[in-house]
């Protein structure tokens, strides 16, 4: 049997989807996926998806609910009737036909049960998915980049959003990184607000009440972006009063979206 590299799969899956998808170079994904309006709103679908039902599956769930963002680029109401194991192609899962197929069939229930897209079976084909919002109400997609120019300015803060490459899929980092170091990527750019060259810092408590994240994926999603040296980690000293017994300082993230270009090694 002939040995097909699964990296070079995952790679010509996401070319081709980016094709059909007009060559999107982002997904737009809403402030309002990633963090609370308001501290005492519930948490934001980018930490529901992460928990979901104890854990399982978190991964899979964002990272193809991610993947329906991107492929929708710019348009309204889409819908996917692609296969399950298409899905698992681009998300590069081993063995998309059987177990890969599994992890996004199970991936779509969950979305269709949270209201993040709505399953329409068809007998012998694949179902449609209908893209639902992404922050989380449960209504239809509607893309922000138009939807922006179409409110008025009371309206614009429902349709902020930040641009996640496509460099995620087309250099295979989708497979590579964790959900935890998705969702806090997706944290950084959020924070950063479109100033590229904005250093961020988080504390305990943003991470919980403006996101929802618990200490430990912060700490995960951040250690292994710096691995990967898709952020960058510097120390800045805290303001203290003279003659203290003890230097104290704290992380600050530098993040350059262009480095999701760079191919994953």
């Amino acid at each position: 049997m002939q040995y097909v590299d699964p990296v070079r799969l995952q790679r010509d899956a996401a070319r081709q989807a980016q094709g059909r998808a007009g060559g999107a170079k982002s997904a737009a994904v809403r402030y309002r996926f990633i963090a609370r309006s308001e501290p005492e709103d519930e948490a934001p679908p980018l930490a529901r998806l992460l928990r979901g039902s104890g854990g399982r599956g978190g991964a899979a769930r964002l990272k193809l609910y991610l993947s329906m963002l991107w492929l929708a680029r710019n348009e309204d109401r889409p819908v996917f009737q692609y296969p399950a194991h298409q899905w698992a192609l681009l998300l590069g899962y081993k063995q998309p036909e059987a177990s890969g197929g599994r992890r996004v069939q199970n991936a779509l229930s969950w979305l269709n049960a949270e209201a993040f897209v709505r399953l329409q079976r068809h007998q012998g084909e694949a179902s449609s998915a209908h893209l639902l919002s992404d922050a989380g109400t449960g209504r239809p997609y509607t893309a922000p980049g138009p939807a922006i120019k179409q409110v008025d300015r009371s309206q614009r803060e429902e349709h902020l959003y930040v641009q996640l490459p496509a460099g995620l899929w087309i250099n295979g980092w989708i497979t590579e990184l964790s959900g935890a170091a998705i969702a806090m990527y997706l944290v950084l750019l959020h924070e950063q607000r479109g100033e590229d060259k904005k250093q961020v810092w988080l504390s305990p408590r943003i991470g919980d009440e403006r996101y929802a994240l618990s200490d430990d994926t912060r700490r995960k999603g951040l250690t292994e972006l710096a691995q990967h040296e898709l952020v960058r980690v510097s120390k800045r000293p805290l303001h203290q009063g003279l003659f203290e017994d003890h230097y104290r300082s704290r992380n600050v993230y530098d993040l350059d979206p262009q480095n999701l270009n760079r191919l994953q090694p």
